[in-house]
């Protein structure tokens, strides 16, 4: 999701003026609308697809390894079906929408290699994963409440347990809503237990009606455990 530091001020408060529930667990039953080329849930722009290129360079780099990956978040399904050319041993992929996840199980149902799709929120659902299990983790979830549209990136309150569940030389990148890392978000890197840290600077067509990006170009982490 956005960034403060990175999009325009207008467009944040655009995104909180359309309001969160009181309850953030109310995210779950939300009525999810798909189109051709958006996902909305509560009147919020979760996924369009303009982010195809960047979810097709973070999917690439989540499997650099090969083996076991965990994607939180299925939006349109983008990146997991970028994932699954990739062929990996295993596809754990974690969503918290009840609409989205009836996507996400046919999506299950007709992959190549093996999906385990689990439904609920990550926070409640990462905390039984096997630690060093993955070999490379792709985060993608929006912030379901106005405390968290205001993080320096989505991802942040995920380093810990990003860190735990990668196996030595593991991968872990994320939407990152930035141009280039800033200094909170590589700090919050740090402190999980990360030092190689890099990334790219991928491209997209960003349309001028978008409330949740307004620059050509998001940066793809490249973190390395």
């Amino acid at each position: 999701m956005t960034s403060p530091n990175d999009v325009d001020p207008a467009l944040r408060n655009r995104l909180i003026q359309i309001g969160f529930p009181e309850d953030p667990g109310e995210w779950k039953q939300g009525k999810a609308v798909f189109s051709s080329n958006k996902l909305e849930i509560l009147g919020h722009p979760v996924m369009e697809a303009w982010e195809a290129p960047y979810m097709g360079a973070l999917a690439k780099i989540a499997t650099r390894n090969g083996g076991k990956i965990l994607e939180i978040g299925f939006g349109l399904g983008l990146s997991a079906g970028f994932i699954q050319e990739y062929k990996p041993e295993e596809h754990t992929i974690i969503e918290v929408n009840c609409d989205v996840f009836s996507k996400l199980e046919d999506f299950a149902d007709r992959s190549r290699s093996k999906v385990i799709p689990l439904f609920g929120d990550w926070r409640d659902l990462v905390p039984s994963l096997a630690s060093n299990s993955f070999d490379g983790i792709l985060f993608d979830t929006y912030a379901n409440s106005q405390t968290e549209m205001k993080n320096v990136c989505e991802a942040f309150v995920f380093f810990d347990e990003a860190y735990r569940l990668l196996k030595l030389g593991g991968i872990f990148t994320f939407y990152s809503s930035q141009v280039k890392f800033n200094a909170e978000c590589e700090q919050g890197l740090r402190k999980a237990g990360f030092s190689n840290i890099d990334g790219i600077s991928v491209p997209v067509p960003v349309p001028k009606d978008c409330l949740y990006w307004s620059h050509d170009t998001i940066l793809a982490p490249i973190i390395v455990k």
